[in-house]
């Protein structure tokens, strides 16, 4: 009878290979806060989480000894782990990098021992720092969960493979869209878009009817509003902001104007058939119409006051009735669809 080995065989594999079959195992994302002891506040991703016991509640995640928040959160009675949502990817990349402050405009609450907890999380788990155990290269922290909180409705971040991911049910529930029908003629991408298409919209021509617009003069509109809400955002941003007497006239805040062609091209029509629709909005006060100064051959379509109001009201209308009609679809679903459809529409 053989006796154990009292030693593990030393590695036949890079570790490169080792990344990359880690890389396999499909976790959640969590950020890992603390507060030291003047005060400052610390935190990292990490995906590194896991459970350990129900009875006492322990949890565990590992971080590198080489660390710089290593003596924080060592030195720390409590911790705070945050899992994150699937609307937190930037959350997650931002507290993965080195350097920068990481906590500039973050919301947060404070928890047990002092621990930030992130706002919008998937889960929260407030931690006494019961144990530490050192282990190769890294240091495995198990913490007591003194308290926990979850958002039911909530989906939660996903990371594989280097990439980030939202979750796709794979058993049948009440949420998941039906099976493909075999038939050519409901299985069609092209009829199926149509199809979504006119339930999108059915509810909502109404509402583009009442204000008296084609449904592609509701698009030009959707359209000049966006672009003057980028040019709004870039003059806030900007490193030289205006003067407040020049953000009272309206000639000198500029108004996101786009090119007759452009509208054509964004709203799939003619640029003969929009250039009469835009000079009919002119006439009906909701765009204003000028010649680029780039080029004396093109006319600038800009979104007037009331062309704004009109938009913002549709916009407000077509969200809220979107959000009836997705009322039964998880997050990581609408956002997946979304995704998927903005790929097909740009040609990937």
């Amino acid at each position: 009878m053989m006796s154990p080995a009292r030693k593990a065989t030393p590695p036949a594999f890079s570790p490169r290979e080792f990344r990359a079959s880690l890389g396999m195992f499909a976790t959640g994302v969590t950020i890992v806060t603390a507060r030291t002891a003047e005060g400052d506040l610390v935190g990292l991703t990490a995906n590194s989480f896991n459970s350990v016991s129900l009875e006492p509640p322990l949890v565990l995640w590992s971080l590198a000894r080489a660390a710089g928040s290593l003596p924080a959160f060592s030195a720390g009675s409590h911790y705070a782990i945050s899992i994150l949502a699937a609307d937190q990817k930037t959350l997650a990349e931002r507290f993965a990098r080195r350097g920068g402050d990481r906590w500039s405009n973050v919301a947060w609450r404070e928890g047990a021992g002092g621990a930030p907890l992130l706002d919008g999380a998937a889960a929260h788990f407030e931690c006494f720092n019961r144990s530490r155990y050192e282990e190769g290269d890294h240091v495995i922290f198990v913490g007591e969960v003194e308290r926990c909180s979850h958002r039911a409705s909530a989906s939660p971040l996903l990371f594989h493979g280097g990439k980030f991911y939202t979750e796709h049910p794979l058993q049948a529930d009440e949420s998941a869209p039906a099976p493909a029908d075999p038939r050519f003629v409901r299985g069609y991408l092209g009829y199926l878009l149509g199809q979504a298409s006119h339930a999108v919209y059915r509810d909502f021509e109404s509402a583009v009817a009442a204000q008296g617009l084609s449904h592609i003069a509701w698009r030009v509109l959707a359209l000049l509003h966006d672009a003057h809400s980028a040019a709004v955002r870039a003059l806030a941003e900007s490193t030289t902001p205006p003067a407040a007497a020049d953000l009272a006239d309206p000639a000198k805040v500029p108004d996101g104007a786009v090119p007759v062609g452009q509208l054509a091209r964004d709203v799939l029509a003619k640029q003969p058939t929009v250039t009469k629709l835009v000079q009919r909005m002119a006439d009906d006060g909701l765009v204003a119409l000028r010649t680029d100064p780039a080029d004396q051959r093109r006319t600038l379509v800009a979104p007037t006051a009331a062309g704004l109001a009109t938009a913002r009201l549709l916009i407000a209308d077509a969200l809220g009735q979107e959000q009836t009609q997705l009322a039964h679809w998880s997050a990581a679903e609408v956002d997946t669809l979304k995704r998927m459809l903005q790929r097909l529409a740009s040609g990937g």
